[in-house]
């Protein structure tokens, strides 16, 4: 079967029990392009592997809507209310070339970009010569993966914060949320990964009537000075670390009651600076000047 029938047929028999469902196999980079760019894949995040192997690792549910929304508005807040033209461009979905991927799509939940008129798109690199009589097909577009600076699917400079919001997807895995959050950070001009994964609700509520529910919260980031206890060193790639927040009703490490209780608790607030955003050093043989 084709990927597009493979993608249908998942579709109408779909069961979130059985993420990841693999829907493509050892598929070209230009076969997945043509995949994504006719299909409407509203609601579903995919994970591509080295090998052109496509799953579906989530399916959207109102609690991943409603999280993705709330995080937007916040990445919206330093704008101070400029909807034209603001300097933060805070955008869903936005297709980037997959960290180490050969060229392979993968895109966040969300992606947070300095404004175009701060950063504006890198010249367009001239087409490679083309030999031969061609007939009736459109030259190929080069993949831009290897440019640097690095720039998204569309050629915009590549967003420097990201963000991962997981309810299906498993946390651990090669295509689980963990391992996305960590593999942007392979990517030097991403500064810093959001991630958020919340775990199904329990059969047990708490005093407010809500369903008790686990919830973990990480910020990836690079660190020259790490601090004990705080920041958690990430295997395999140096300077990268993350910190973590158990906000759900009940941890997740014990299973006992959380202080999380309410909005506005000092312990569960999370600060990114603005200027991760703006992060955009010279560029000096080939690789930026400062990492």
């Amino acid at each position: 079967m084709s990927l597009e029938r493979n993608f249908q047929s998942a579709k109408d028999s779909f069961e979130e029990r059985i993420l990841p469902i693999q829907i493509g196999w050892n598929l070209s980079v230009e076969k997945i392009d043509t995949f994504f760019e006719r299909q409407d894949t509203r609601g579903y995040k995919f994970d591509i592997d080295s090998k052109g192997n496509i799953f579906i690792v989530e399916m959207e549910k109102a609690e991943h809507a409603s999280v993705v929304g709330l995080l937007q508005k916040y990445f919206e807040v330093p704008n101070g209310g400029i909807i034209i033209n603001p300097p933060i461009d805070v955008l869903g979905a936005s297709a980037h070339y997959k960290p180490r991927g050969r060229g392979k799509p993968s895109a966040p939940d969300i992606a947070i970009y300095p404004s175009l008129s701060i950063i504006p798109k890198p010249p367009t690199p001239a087409p490679p010569p083309q030999f031969g009589l061609r007939i009736l097909r459109a030259p190929r577009i080069p993949s831009r993966h290897r440019e640097i600076p690095p720039v998204d699917k569309t050629g915009r400079p590549h967003a420097r914060i990201m963000c991962e919001v997981a309810v299906s997807q498993k946390y651990d895995g090669p295509r689980g949320w963990n391992a996305k959050c960590c593999r942007w950070m392979r990517q030097q001009y991403v500064r810093c990964v959001f991630g958020i994964k919340i775990y199904n609700k329990s059969s047990t509520r708490n005093a407010n009537g809500q369903f008790d529910r686990c919830m973990i919260a990480r910020l990836w980031t690079r660190q020259v000075t790490p601090i004990p206890g705080r920041h958690i060193a990430v295997a395999g790639q140096p300077g990268v670390y993350y910190e973590e927040w158990d906000f759900g009703t009940h941890g997740y490490y014990t299973g006992v009651l959380t202080a999380c209780t309410g909005p506005g608790l000092l312990n569960y607030q999370v600060n990114i600076p603005n200027q991760d955003v703006f992060w955009n050093p010279p560029v000096i043989g080939g690789a930026p000047l400062h990492s």
